[in-house]
């Protein structure tokens, strides 16, 4: 839509339709093939609209792909998008690891998590039924580990 609201375009004199310099044919109206008159499509120059900048272009997608793989690990989207957009304000990731890249999200457990048996990673206890599932790491390392609790360590870390 964005190429078609800024195309070149003109006024055929025969018919009076607007037509699109890319869609003359030889010069001429492709409606009612009356002459255009001298126009160069070589010359021509697409405008786009420069309001989203590469830079921003590329992070948006990045974002996306951080929000899928986010997802799939079961996190829940307010706590990605406020990971997101905490990023996103503080300015572009450092090259070296800060607080400003550590995350840690809650997220649900698959269905094949809550059937199988697991490991509480605090206190190494055997998790059967309940418990909480986070997902820890850092952007910048890519390093992302998914960490299982009981409800007691649970209820310990939510004071």
């Amino acid at each position: 839509m964005g190429y078609r609201t800024h195309a070149r375009h003109t006024t055929c004199p025969g018919c009076r339709e607007e037509v699109y310099i890319e869609e003359l044919v030889g010069g001429d109206c492709p409606l009612c093939g009356s002459s255009v008159g001298d126009v160069d499509a070589s010359e021509e120059e697409i405008q786009f609209d420069d309001s989203i900048e590469r830079s921003e272009l590329s992070w948006l997608v990045l974002q996306y792909f951080l929000f899928r793989k986010f997802q799939e690990y079961g996190a829940h989207p307010l706590q990605v998008y406020r990971l997101l957009s905490r990023i996103d304000e503080e300015g572009e990731c450092p090259a070296v690891p800060g607080e400003n890249t550590r995350f840690a999200l809650d997220a649900d457990l698959s269905r094949m998590e809550r059937i199988l048996p697991k490991r509480c990673s605090t206190c190494r206890r055997v998790i059967f039924f309940g418990g909480a599932k986070k997902i820890i790491g850092d952007l910048v390392h890519g390093d992302m580990t998914i960490r299982f609790l009981c409800s007691d360590c649970v209820c310990t870390q939510d004071k």
